[in-house]
This record gives C-alpha cells, structure tokens and sequence, in this order.
C-alpha cells in the first residue's frame, strides 16, 4: 500500500468515524443533515484554542502526496453581511451569508454549505441566540464537548445547499444578540463550495470572520492636554 493510499484511507476512515459517532447524537441523520460542527476555522480567543476548518476531512492529494491547497482559493470568496457596526443588547439582526466559487462551475450537482458561530471576545463562550424561520431550511447544533460547549452553529440541512445553483449564493438567518451587553462578539464563518459527489474530494472551502461591538459599553475619552503630557513622556 502507498504512503498516499495509507493516508488517504485513514483519512476517510477518520472522518467516516466522526460521522457516525455525530450521527447517533443526533438520531442517525448526521451527513445529510449538515456539517460537522466546530469546524468555522475561527482564531483562539478568550483562552479557547482554535477551531480546525472543514479542510479537516475535505481534502485532495496529488500523484506524489502532496496535499493540493483547497482553502481560500482564488475566485471564490466568503462574507457575512448585514452586520451592524454595534449591536444593542438584546435586539435581533437579519444576517446574510454568501459564498462564491468558479471551480465547481462545471459540476451539475455542485452543492454548498456553511457553517458560522458567534463568540465573545473576552471568554470565547458562545454569544448570543440564532434565529431561524421554518423556511429555511436551516438548523442550528451545539459545539463539540469541552472548549466548544457553549458554541451554536448555524447550518444549513441537505435541502438547503443549493443543488446546482450558480455562483453565488446566499442564506438568511436573524442573530438575537445577548440581553446584556457582552462587550466585542466575534463571528466565524466557514463555507463548503463542493462538486456534489457527497465525498470528501474535490470541494473548496473558504473561511472568514468579523467583529461587532456593543452600544452600551462605555468609551475613554481623553482632553487634548492630556494627549500631549502621554506623548512628551
């Protein structure tokens, strides 16, 4: 057996493990339902490590083993959009996320998922309610035991990922900010622009993250006196 074979086979049988073991937590509907969560690729914050990306398990291999580079390619890009420059405490927000991709354009089944989860900035604990309306096909689940607890992830279901759609496209879910005010919040996105063989080859993923703050915090304010007496010292 080849080292890239080796590797290859592992990697599946990882990832088909995770798969079963999340899909009897959550009634045997795991794969079809959505995607693994803390998987955003969002940065260590507050004292919380980092999450790994969807690269994890959606991976390629060159004839000589080498991993190809599948992550945050060119022609392709993920946003969060509609975010407010400050949230108010206990207020709902319409959010959007879109992903774009041209390397799965000539693919008829081309599917496309994502995945994103908001956090505080002091703690790394999840922040705040996700919001969601029946149409859409939408669903939220909780974070991976330990580090990633307290997180939710919004994602969408099978029916949800766009079957054939061309590039880009978008999902709509509200975001209910915390009914007291929790200083900056961090979102971490992470999008699957896959080529629809429902395989873990082939497909692109793409990650990205913003920041809101909070209306109510209190801000320094500083005399124009006293910017000189810092700056002489």
């Amino acid at each position: 057996m080849t080292r890239t074979v080796a590797r290859s086979l592992v990697l599946t049988l990882t990832c088909l493990y995770l798969l079963g073991a999340l899909s009897v937590a959550l009634g045997g509907s795991a794969f079809v339902e959505g995607p693994l969560p803390s998987k955003t690729g969002a940065r260590a914050v507050g004292g919380k490590p980092g999450e790994p990306n969807c690269t994890q398990c959606h991976q390629d291999y060159d004839n000589f083993g080498q991993l190809i580079n599948h992550l945050n390619v060119p022609g392709g890009s993920l946003k969060i959009l509609d975010l407010p420059e400050a949230y108010e405490p206990g207020k709902t927000y319409p959010l959007r996320v879109q992903l774009a991709n041209d390397s799965t354009a000539a693919f008829l089944y081309r599917r496309w998922g994502f995945e994103m989860t908001a956090v505080r900035a002091s703690d790394g604990e999840g922040a705040g309610t996700w919001v969601l309306s029946s149409g859409d096909n939408l669903q939220i689940v909780m974070g991976n035991p330990g580090d990633f607890a307290s997180r939710a992830y919004v994602e969408p279901s099978f029916d949800a990922t766009h079957e054939g759609s061309a590039s880009p496209v978008e999902w709509s879910m509200q975001w209910k900010a915390p009914d007291v005010a929790a200083g900056t919040i961090h979102f971490f996105c992470a999008g699957n622009s896959a080529n629809g063989n429902l395989g873990n080859d082939g497909d692109f993923i793409f990650t990205t993250s913003d920041s809101v703050a909070d209306l109510t915090s209190p801000t320094v304010s500083s005399s124009w006196g006293a910017l000189k007496t810092r700056f002489r010292r």
